[in-house]
């Protein structure tokens, strides 16, 4: 909670729900979106910067959460800073999912 609170006022915070979500959405959309209020609840409360819910707290289809594992790959290696060429960067490759 300390470290959350420390970064609160500095980004935005986001949660992106990936392929479990997507499945439960579609056994029990109910459920998913109570528990995506739930958790927009949560976040609201914790003084973050959130101020758009709907938008901050989701579910992301596979295309962004590709998008996603690609940027914090390369982010993590350092690539984006220091080569910014996105041909000679790091493939990520996700088997997993719906």
């Amino acid at each position: 909670m300390c470290e959350i609170l420390l970064f609160s006022k500095l980004s935005f915070e986001f949660l992106g729900a990936t392929a479990g979500l997507r499945l439960l959405n579609i056994s029990n959309p109910t459920y998913t979106n109570s528990l995506l209020n739930n958790i927009r609840t949560y976040f609201s409360s914790l003084g973050l910067l959130f101020d758009a819910p709907e938008y901050q707290v989701r579910i992301i289809d596979g295309s962004e959460e590709g998008l996603s594992g690609w940027i914090s790959t390369n982010i993590l290696m350092q690539e984006l800073f220091t080569n910014n060429n996105p041909l000679e960067t790091y493939g990520v490759l996700d088997m997993g999912g719906m």
